[in-house]
């Protein structure tokens, strides 16, 4: 009996009671959750209906721990969609991202595989679209792969991004050199050759391109 009257008054010290729900007026598909009259946490509609929590119900302390960690994941899961639509982003960059906002291990991976589930994330689709912002640069297709690897990308898929790319070294290296002779700087030949095999581009092809 009196094991029982102390769980009892346990309870009621750790026990505490939903006060308010109400609809977030700048998000509508989000309700805040009121403890003992003060702000706690937010749910979306959807995680707040799984919950099943009312006014008036009483949580313990191992409740609200659970839907205050519910409530950060979603916001963080909102907040990672939003990174995402920017630009295309590769899983390495992904699992760095979420890595770096502490999310549980166990719950990156859920991510990662939800995401490229979704369409969200893609290796493949981030290559080209990578190719294609540095190709618009003149980059060489060396310098490419270098800055692919460390982004994570496997090399079969940069080899295969490449094979389909448009522009070869050549064509780009042209272009490149007829921009830069613009500038004085890059008349002198020795500092032009620095440049661009810093770029990737090897030394006998640009030799090759400097005399034709």
């Amino acid at each position: 009996m009196v094991h029982s009257h102390v769980r009892d008054i346990y309870k009621i010290i750790t026990a505490v009671k939903i006060t308010k729900i109400s609809q977030q007026i700048k998000n509508e598909n989000r309700a805040n959750i009121y403890i003992d009259g003060r702000y706690c946490f937010s749910l979306t509609i959807s995680q707040l209906l799984d919950s099943r929590i009312k006014l008036n119900n009483e949580i313990d302390e191992v409740q609200l721990t659970v839907f205050k960690k519910i409530s950060q994941d979603g916001k963080l899961k909102i907040r990672t969609l939003e990174w995402l639509m920017l630009r295309p982003r590769s899983q390495k960059e992904l699992y760095d991202y979420l890595y770096r906002k502490k999310l549980d291990a166990e719950d990156v991976e859920l991510w990662i595989k939800e995401f490229k589930t979704k369409g969200y994330q893609n290796d493949e689709s981030f290559t080209s679209w990578w190719i294609e912002q540095r190709r618009n640069k003149k980059r060489s297709a060396k310098f490419i792969k270098s800055e692919l690897r460390t982004k994570g990308i496997k090399s079969e898929i940069i080899d295969n991004a490449l094979a389909t790319s448009l522009i070869d070294d050549k064509s780009a290296l042209n272009e490149l050199i007829a921009k830069k002779r613009l500038l004085p700087k890059y008349q002198d030949d020795k500092k032009l050759i620095e440049y661009l095999m810093r770029q990737g581009y090897h030394y006998s092809l640009i030799k090759e391109v400097l005399a034709e």
